[in-house]
């Protein structure tokens, strides 16, 4: 995953911290393709290949001899993860550390850029500058003071940087309140995790910025200066394991800034390993039992359906739903109920996801008003409006077809990411694609079934998405078409669904 030819563009993304604490992760949060056992040397390493990052100048280059491409803010992560390796026990050149330290106290003297645009990416890595010269020993008063007369256009992760650097100044303790308070805003909880929602500015895409970034970036800052609140800690930490897929984050600087989160974590909330058995009763029925020993992020699933809800002995009688646990260790647990509704006709619902969904017939380069009544063999256009409020991410969405429609085959033909970059958002610049897809995102899988449509997104961008698909009208009659379902997939009580529709095929 991470070989000593990778360029810093690479390691310093991500794969030098993330191999720092790999010895640290035990079996929870190991990442797939690192051998624990020997990444030890291989990080050791790789930071003194690091050094050879260095310019005259003190500051770090994407690539050795590079000296054009020197950043304040690389150069403030490298002295990260430097310091980060000097705690665990890493050999660290210190004049390698002085040298980036005294570029970074002379980066910190420029003025505040012109282009009004352009300051919360300024602000930024003045933040993580700041914080990575006071780890090392280097006070920052000055700085500090003008960082907090512009808070008000920070990002949340810079927030969370100046948050650690005020926990070191107690005469600042009404501006580290308002700080806390500024990060706390920016959490949105849903569903029983959180995360954090940060700010879509293009300029922030040059700090691989995100919202997966900036909650594990905030939870580490609060886990390592909070007092012990783990009712505002958890639900960040429930859905940064939740956001992972097959056993990693979208790219190596979410998945630094996680694991050093989730290990500070474990470290001060979970030291001691699980080992115990848990239960959940109903009223007075065990619906559920099992033992967990060691780390591990694999969840138990009980699934109990209707017919099998142990009934009260008194009719009508509440029946409380216990969980609990016998021996050492933290239990975790959700309880979820799913339920359809049982009428033929249904409004729309907008529990967190709005979605829309209209019929029109089918004329290349003509866009035709909606409708619901088509001629058999008439091709029809789908179209589903999502209007989103935030980010969401991980969306699901499920619309059935009326009975007398069939998709069009070739409409499939393409593959899903082109056909979701060509269905969403249709006007967007051709000469900018990449960063229109990074800020927005869009449905990046789609299938077709004989009675239905699903798309999935890894992200929906706020505001409003357009998708449309082709089918034909194949046998006369009237049929109802069941309300599209979308919900995010791993908090399904974020949903929502179309109002039925009555279609006639003539």
């Amino acid at each position: 995953m991470f070989g000593l030819d990778d360029t810093l563009a690479h390691l310093s993304n991500g794969g030098s911290l993330a191999l720092v604490l790999a010895a640290d992760l035990g079996s929870a949060f190991r990442m797939q393709d690192v051998n624990t056992a020997q990444v030890r040397p291989l990080a050791q390493s790789t930071l003194r290949e690091l050094e050879t990052f260095q310019c005259s100048s003190g500051g770090f280059a994407y690539w050795p001899g590079a000296c054009n491409t020197v950043s304040p803010y690389l150069t403030s992560y490298m002295l990260h993860v430097f310091h980060i390796a000097t705690q665990r026990g890493y050999t660290v050149d210190q004049g390698v550390v002085r040298r980036a330290q005294d570029y970074l106290q002379r980066e910190l003297q420029r003025n505040l850029p012109a282009e009004e645009g352009a300051r919360p990416a300024y602000l930024a890595w003045q933040a993580f500058a700041v914080k990575v010269l006071v780890d090392g020993g280097r006070a920052q008063d000055s700085t500090v003071t003008r960082l907090l007369a512009n808070l008000d256009r920070m990002p949340v992760f810079a927030l969370a940087h100046l948050y650690e650097v005020l926990a070191t100044q107690p005469a600042r303790a009404a501006q580290r309140v308002d700080v806390l308070r500024r990060l706390r805003n920016a959490i949105t909880e849903e569903g029983g995790s959180a995360h954090v929602e940060e700010l879509t500015d293009p300029y922030l895409m040059w700090f691989w910025n995100s919202n997966v970034r900036s909650t594990a970036i905030t939870l580490g800052a609060l886990i390592r200066t909070a007092p012990d609140d783990l009712s505002a800690i958890r639900p960040l930490v429930r859905w940064l394991v939740e956001s992972r897929r097959k056993g990693r984050w979208g790219n190596t600087q979410e998945n630094a800034w996680a694991l050093e989160a989730l290990v500070d974590y474990y470290r001060k909330f979970e030291s001691e390993p699980p080992n115990f058995l848990g239960t959940a009763t109903l009223g007075t029925t065990s619906v559920a039992r099992q033992a967990f020993v060691g780390r591990s992020t694999e969840a138990f699933r009980r699934d109990l359906p209707l017919g099998g809800v142990p009934k009260p002995a008194v009719p009508g009688s509440p029946q409380p739903l216990r969980f609990e646990k016998q021996g050492t260790g933290t239990l975790f647990y959700t309880a979820r109920l799913r339920y359809a509704v049982d009428q033929l006709f249904q409004d729309n619902l907008d529990q967190g996801l709005l979605i829309e969904r209209s019929y029109a017939p089918y004329k290349e380069n003509v866009d035709l008003p909606a409708a619901t009544r088509f001629n058999a063999g008439d091709l029809v256009r789908v179209t589903l409006k999502f209007t989103l409020t935030k980010e969401r991410r991980y969306v699901a969405v499920t619309d059935p077809l009326p009975a007398g429609f069939e998709p069009v085959e070739s409409w499939f033909a393409t593959t899903a990411s082109d056909l979701a970059r060509a269905q969403d958002n249709q006007n967007q610049p051709d000469d900018d694609g990449w960063r229109w897809w990074w800020e927005r995102g869009g449905f990046d899988h789609v299938e077709r079934h004989d009675d239905r449509v699903t798309l999935f997104a890894t992200r929906l961008g706020e505001g409003t998405h357009e998708f449309t698909y082709l089918v034909r009208a194949t046998t006369a009659g009237h049929f109802i078409a069941a309300p599209a379902h979308v919900e995010e997939m791993y908090e399904p009580e974020v949903f929502g669904r179309t109002a039925s529709a009555v279609v006639e095929v003539k």
